[in-house]
């Protein structure tokens, strides 16, 4: 997946000061004056579009842009700048949210590759529908009967089987970058199926069970 064309600002027009984002200067506070969404979510926080982020990078880089262009900052300002202010914040939200989920930042970065979105494929691996009606099956069986133990043991496979395809979801996305259509529609039917495995989790009670969510 080839880099976006353009880049963030190197520096203010206000201050001058370099500038890690292209929203806000945290030197000076002076915030960009182009539209939210003019921006990608990496983009915002000015880092290279790529699967592996550091999340601590990630939550630090968050909290300073969100001191800089917070809305309390701009209740003095003009009633545009405070607009910005709320829009940029709104942006830098999602933004945040989808890159520090693994699979929203999967799905996101196969939206900027061109890739299928799921209304457009909804393939899965071949085998995969029988095994979630078989593990459906087991899920309402031990409920049924309040056995804690096979609901444990169920929970314990559906992990596994979750975390094979996050695996392979981390492995298709880092692939981005050959733009191999075959590899953008593996990783839409990866992303299909990890959503099958959280839907059978989210069916096992949560009392006396952990980790289901990663």
């Amino acid at each position: 997946m080839s880099e976006p064309a353009s880049t963030p600002p190197l520096r203010c027009t206000e201050c001058e000061n370099p500038m890690d984002s292209p929203i806000a200067c945290s030197t000076c506070g002076a915030l960009s004056q182009m539209p939210a969404d003019s921006f990608d979510s990496y983009e915002l926080f000015g880092i290279k579009r790529e699967y592996d982020i550091d999340p601590r990078a990630l939550h630090h880089k968050y909290l300073c842009l969100s001191r800089v262009i917070h809305p309390d900052l701009a209740s003095g300002e003009a009633g545009q700048q405070r607009s910005q202010s709320l829009n940029l914040s709104a942006e830098l939200n999602r933004a945040y949210d989808t890159l520090r989920d693994p699979v929203a930042r999967a799905e996101y970065m196969l939206s900027l590759a061109g890739g299928p979105k799921s209304s457009e494929n909804k393939t899965v691996p071949q085998e995969l529908l029988g095994q979630v009606l078989g593990f459906r099956e087991e899920i309402e069986d031990a409920r049924a009967s309040g056995d804690t133990a096979a609901l444990q043991a169920v929970q314990q496979q559906l992990l596994g089987r979750r975390e094979t395809a996050l695996t392979r979801i981390a492995e298709l996305a880092r692939g981005l970058e050959t733009g191999d259509l075959q590899n953008r529609i593996r990783l839409r039917e990866q992303l299909n199926t990890v959503k099958y495995w959280n839907n059978l989790l989210d069916q096992i009670p949560p009392t006396g069970l952990a980790g289901r969510r990663g």
